[in-house]
């Protein structure tokens, strides 16, 4: 076990904050600084915070996380000119171990980061009001085809801590318009072989099906120029009930994580070659899979039809996640005057979704990415004021696609309950998106306390879209209603994008600091949803003639830009440390969503979005602290030469968040209270407004500490408040024209307990 967590665990926060200083005030060894530097970065008590010690007595001395979001190579916060969230070990551990789930638990630490769905998607789930890049080590899990299971891809065991900067980015290019999460994987310790074990229990006592079990066990160890880490988590969940005791009706259209089986495999190895040069190698292997009896039972005889959840449920294809990652990432403190960080990754993943209902007949989609990326970024220090950072990058993003038509005659007299394999056929076309892009990044310090960061990113991108016949037409030929149809031409399309952003950071201390920033993000939407569309007229042989389609080269796609801007502070002071931010986001052109189809458009419509996030810490005394955060949004999209709310399924509602947390040295106790606010917003399509009703959850957590582990508690929903999710409620929108609402309603779970017992050897 490290020490770090041996000294986290023994003293509550300001116990041990105080016997840092008294380290620091009489030890003039760096190695012991620089050793209280590493454990500050995973104490919560100071993350995102500085420490000033005694003026008179010394220089100050300035220990905060460093993070790689905000740039390609690592920097501390304190010298970002932007809101950046860090959420360390020891809060990833505590949740891990209570039985959160990661996107649900990033949300109650980063204000401007939506509630999550409870499932495995993270549909609806915004920053800022806007989409989010999310990568592993650096590597980003976004592709051309916008799956929203990001979230859905690593287990909290194996996290070290989580990175998150608010608002657009232009240092990784497109899908940032939001903000970007990075999660870090843990990684081997020097010294004698590191074990951990865990096991837990998850149950709302519903009934016998109510009970999920997780184990996790890893090992790691080596000597200071070798070392290596193995990990496996396995997890298998049973049925889940919402606050009413009604079991949760499955989420048919991105995949629930009912009755599902889980498991993550994750391997790194690092080398130190020489005193220069290291090489840091991963791989990670990851399936979630459901297998569940329970599925929708649709009764066809009325109309409107009816919809409820039925045992009895078989399908040939059921929703999984599947993904397999490598990454190998080398770097060098001085290769010609330059520090070297160079990165190379590969990922491959399949993506299942459960049976939908498609008027007369039920069907499934898979589809199936390759990425490949590169990035090499190279650091000097030209001056003692000026540092430069510059370098390239590029990804290769292939994606193929199909949809598994059911049975007609036994999916239609089960009401959808059995759904054997009929036939299956193409569902997007088949596409490739090539990117190379060059960046420069600056940072010079104008004082000994106002610094200013500048850079660019110049982009280019190709995209390549196979012929395709509509999967409409392709569907309807498979079910023998046609005898064949036209294919809507592909095509190559390139952009070229340039990115700006200009900070500046000013500290008139070590406990204070003013920031200003903008930045730029791109965002090109899904061409996967975008091309093979097509209008077909059937001529009098049954056969498909195409009309109109939108062709790559007669309907080319637009890239989205958006200008972001930001005020902040973040501040430490006696007790009290914290957050706050003001913003403003404006892109010039909107993607619509064609409820009809399933498929997106485009519009010149401009989408504006601005509000304040903050978050703030208060140590009452040395075992009780108390906090809270705030993120108020307001999101609006021109129609008609003015701005109007941006519909209910693309914005984001105003969160809240206050806890407590009591803690000494034996044990922890945090109770926390979220809260989603109602919001509305108007939908142009049908002239209406539309609306989502907030609600409010509260978790408990307790942790008692052992001498090698943690005995623990959590019970999430603590109130058993019976509540749809953001999710649910924007799915009832989106898929309402499919099956009534009740077959979207996608609750919260209700009151739940897991209990977990950690080993560390």
């Amino acid at each position: 076990m490290s020490k770090r967590h041996t000294l986290s665990r023994t003293l509550p926060y300001s116990r041990l904050y105080s016997a840092i200083l008294t380290t620091l005030q009489t030890s003039k060894k760096a190695p012991m600084v620089l050793a209280v530097g590493t454990l500050l970065q995973f104490s919560p008590a100071f993350a995102d915070t500085t420490i000033d010690t005694d003026q008179s007595a010394q220089p100050s001395v300035t220990l905060d996380p460093i993070v790689v979001v905000a740039n390609q190579t690592p920097k501390a916060i304190s010298d970002i000119p932007a809101t950046v969230w860090y959420i360390d070990e020891y809060k990833v551990d505590e949740a891990a171990r209570t039985g959160k789930r990661l996107g649900d638990f990033i949300a109650q630490e980063v204000p401007s980061l939506d509630l999550g769905s409870g499932g495995r998607t993270s549909a609806g789930q915004n920053l800022r009001g806007r989409s989010m890049q999310v990568m592993i080590d650096g590597v980003s899990l976004n592709s051309s085809r916008a799956i929203s299971r990001y979230l859905d891809s690593i287990s909290m065991e194996n996290i070290e801590s989580i990175e998150v900067l608010s608002g657009a980015s232009a240092v990784y290019g497109g899908g940032a318009t939001g903000g970007i999460i990075n999660i870090k994987t843990k990684k081997a310790q020097a010294g004698e072989p590191q074990i951990t074990t865990s096991i837990q229990a998850t149950s709302g006592f519903q009934d016998e099906d109510d009970i999920s079990y997780k184990g996790h066990a890893s090992i790691g160890g080596g000597t200071e120029n070798i070392k290596s880490k193995l990990a496996v988590t396995y997890e298998q969940t049973g049925s889940f009930f919402d606050g009413s005791g009604k079991m949760l009706v499955p989420d048919t259209t991105q995949g629930s994580l009912q009755d599902n089986e889980t498991i993550d495999i994750l391997t790194s190895t690092q080398l130190q070659i020489d005193e220069k040069q290291t090489l840091d190698l991963s791989a990670q292997y990851y399936n979630s899979e459901q297998d569940t009896d329970y599925g929708i039972q649709y009764d066809l005889t009325t109309y409107p039809f009816g919809a409820e959840i039925s045992e009895g449920f078989e399908s040939d294809r059921q929703a999984s996640t599947e993904r397999q990652q490598y990454n190998a990432n080398y770097h060098n403190t001085e290769l010609f005057g330059h520090e070297v960080y160079a990165q190379l990754s590969h990922r491959t993943e399949e993506l299942s979704f459960i049976p939908f209902i498609y008027g007369t007949y039920f069907a499934a989609s898979e589809q199936s990415t390759d990425v490949t990326s590169a990035r090499v970024a190279l650091s000097k220090d030209w001056t003692d004021k000026l540092k430069l950072t510059y370098g390239i990058d590029g990804y290769q993003d292939k994606l193929d696609s199909n949809k598994m038509i059911f049975n007609q005659g036994t999916s239609i007299a089960t009401g959808g309950l059995v759904n054997d394999e009929f036939a299956t056929v193409g569902r997007y076309p088949g596409t490739e998106v090539n990117s190379i892009a060059g960046f420069i990044q600056g940072d010079y310090e104008l004082t000994n306390k106002l610094s200013a960061t500048a850079g660019m990113r110049y982009q280019h991108l190709n995209n390549k879209i196979d012929d395709f016949v509509s999967s409409t037409v392709q569907t309807d030929i498979a079910l023998g209603n046609a005898t064949g149809g036209d294919a809507i031409p592909g095509g190559s399309t390139d952009y070229n994008v340039s990115l700006f952003n200009l900070g500046l950071n000013y500290k008139p201390n070590s406990n204070l600091r003013y920031f200003a920033n903008f930045s730029q993000g791109f965002e090109l939407p899904d061409p996967a949803k975008f091309y093979g569309q097509g209008i077909y007229a059937k001529n009098a042989a049954n056969y498909y003639e195409l009309v109109n389609g939108s062709n790559v080269s007669g309907t080319e796609l637009d890239g989205i830009k958006t200008d972001s801007y930001e005020l902040g502070t973040s501040f430490n002071h006696n007790n009290l440390t914290g957050q706050l931010t003001g913003y403003y986001s404006l892109s010039d052109g909107s993607i619509d969503y064609d409820r009809s189809t399933l498929l997106i458009t485009q519009s010149d419509n401009k989408k504006r979005v601005y509000g304040v996030e903050a978050k703030g810490d208060y140590a009452i005394n040395d075992n009780v602290s108390i906090g809270a955060l705030a993120h108020w949004v307001k999101s609006e999209t021109q129609v008609d030469g003015s701005y109007e709310d941006t519909v209910v399924t693309d914005t984001s509602p105003a969160k809240y968040a206050l806890w407590t947390r009591w803690e000494d040295d034996n044990q922890a106790l945090k109770l926390q209270a979220n809260m989603m606010r109602d919001v509305s917003g108007y939908d142009s399509s049908s002239d209406s407004t539309q609306e989502l009703d907030g609600y409010t959850t509260v978790d408990l957590d307790y942790t008692y500490f052992l001498p090698s582990g943690e005995f623990s508690l959590g019970v999430q929903n603590l109130l058993d408040k019976d509540y749809t999710t953001v999710w649910g409620q924007q799915a009832q929108i989106y898929y309402g024209s499919y099956a009534p609402a009740s077959a979207f309603d996608y609750k919260g779970l209700g009151r739940t307990y897991t209990v977990g017992y950690t080993h560390r050897f």
